[in-house]
């Protein structure tokens, strides 16, 4: 089974791109709103609700990807974070970062 990838981004637009970037890439894009069992997190920090979303899991918080409008230096990067990218992040980018966590090669 692929894994599953929790998209928590405020923005409608950005987040539906993020779940197509999720399945081309071969990942189950998951909506913050699924209660199921999640294998990453692809987190814009700078959202409140999505890092709301993160107490749900409380010491079992996956591997967090950050994709943000701001730079790492505000702060809001999450300790279960295992990368951070700024906003506009390619695919290959995206991919790159989850492939880290997964030890696979990322899909083109």
């Amino acid at each position: 089974m692929s894994p599953r990838i929790l998209i928590a981004e405020c923005d409608a637009d950005i987040r539906e791109l993020l779940e197509m970037t999720m399945q081309k890439l071969g990942y189950v894009p998951v909506d913050v709103t699924d209660d199921c069992e999640v294998d990453a997190v692809l987190l814009e920090p700078a959202c409140e609700s999505g890092r709301s979303v993160l107490k749900r899991f409380g010491d079992k918080l996956p591997p967090v990807v950050c994709l943000s409008i701001y730079p790492r230096e505000h702060g809001l990067e999450p300790a279960a974070s295992v990368a951070y990218l700024m906003k506009p992040a390619s695919s290959a980018q995206i991919a790159r970062a989850l492939s880290r966590i997964f030890a696979v090669q990322p899909a083109h």
